[in-house]
């Protein structure tokens, strides 16, 4: 039953990427007409946030497909030459390029101040959740390793988390634009981390059990 449950989150973890994926690619036309760009109007042209927009979508998107085989154990031990060149692209694309670009971003933010430092701190956690993860690897702790990569990608998919809120949000605060703005900057990495900090610690009770008998 257990088993059941987790291949079920696992399902639908790896489809709201796919689905957020599918909905993002959109934007590698370069076009500046997609309602997200008609919003950035004074910046859209920005020699600085046009590029680094895209190489943080391109990026983004490549690591957020990626990390959900990464945790799929069967396939890890069966092919793991591939898991780890997977690995090796998702440490690369998060450690110099995806956070780095977030980081840049992070200034041009709508919703004021607040949403510039949620975003910021959002990409330093990606940045440093991820090389906790690489440097446990390197120190072959596998456990240590696995519990990083779940952090890290807890910061990944928060993608996927801000753009399920911000239609949520706008049901339930009405005429407050600049607030579900802000809101969905905090809480888009802060439920994942939650959720995965309770995972993590689920295993880590599971694991003392096991000791104990």
């Amino acid at each position: 039953m257990r088993e059941t449950v987790k291949h079920i989150l696992w399902f639908c973890m790896a489809a709201l990427a796919a689905i957020l994926f599918a909905l993002t690619i959109e934007y590698l036309s370069f076009r500046s007409d997609f309602n997200f760009l008609q919003k950035k109007q004074d910046i859209v042209f920005d020699p600085l946030w046009r590029p680094t927009f895209y190489f943080h979508i391109i990026s983004s998107m490549i690591v957020l497909l990626i990390g959900p085989f990464q945790f799929l154990k069967k396939l890890r031990l069966k092919y793991m030459s591939t898991h780890r060149l997977t690995g090796k692209i998702y440490v690369f694309g998060i450690l110099f390029i995806a956070a780095p670009t977030g980081f840049i971003m992070a200034f041009y933010a709508e919703g004021g101040t607040w949403s510039v430092i949620a975003f910021i701190l959002m990409s330093l956690l990606w940045f440093v959740t991820t090389l906790m993860a690489l440097i446990k690897i390197k120190q072959r702790d596998i456990e240590g390793h696995r519990i990083w990569m779940m952090r890290s990608y807890a910061m990944s998919f928060a993608a996927v988390t801000l753009r399920l809120l911000n239609p949520l949000f706008s049901v339930f605060i009405i005429n407050n634009e600049n607030l579900i703005i802000v809101s969905t900057a905090w809480l888009s990495w802060l439920l994942n981390l939650l959720v995965v900090e309770g995972m993590i610690f689920a295993l880590h009770k599971k694991a003392q059990r096991s000791i104990s008998h």
